[in-house]
């Protein structure tokens, strides 16, 4: 295996599913985003200092987070290469959303699951600041989830971001299950 310290823009954790955040009416595509508690039910979104979407999260109380199928990855792709600071993305992209209940945040209608997270805490790592919300409201398609509340691997090929523009699935063929 070939080494090196020369970092750099790295590729090699990718693929990583996308997640669309919301905030006020903008929203941009995140591969850096995680789950962090169950108790109490925490998220993690990682945005630069440098995007529109981090100006507007610290005048906010909470975000939107939204998850789509690969079928909608050029919509990731056009909404990570324009600025909200110009453009109103949801109104030049025809992006059909409902407003969110509890946070100021779109839940994007082709969603097949989202949450409303209230600002739970903020720090600075490196390039990026890390927003903690609690899920305080869930959205979900009825139809892609089974009766123990996992997602269907045959009704949702989640989009993987791979880097650069690049997108892939999972294959539901793939998919293995272990009993305990």
């Amino acid at each position: 295996m070939k080494k090196t310290a020369d970092i750099g823009k790295y590729y090699y954790c990718f693929p990583q599913t996308v997640a669309m955040v919301g905030v006020q009416t903008n929203i941009m595509p995140a591969a850096w985003h995680t789950p962090i508690s169950a108790e109490p039910p925490l998220y993690g979104i990682l945005i630069s200092p440098k995007r529109y979407t981090y100006e507007l999260l610290i005048k906010e109380d909470g975000f939107t987070v939204c998850f789509l199928d690969v079928s909608h990855a050029q919509l990731s792709a056009q909404t990570g290469s324009t600025s909200g600071r110009t453009v109103d993305k949801t109104k030049a992209l025809n992006i059909t959303y409902t407003q969110a209940e509890r946070v100021n945040g779109p839940i994007l209608q082709d969603s097949y699951a989202a949450y409303e997270c209230e600002k739970f805490d903020v720090k600075e790592y490196g390039d990026h600041f890390l927003f903690v919300g609690r899920i305080v409201l869930l959205h979900f398609q009825e139809h892609v989830v089974n009766e123990n509340r996992l997602t269907n691997e045959k009704k949702v090929a989640p989009m993987l971001y791979f880097g650069k523009d690049r997108y892939i699935t999972t294959d539901p063929n793939s998919l293995k299950i272990y009993k305990r």
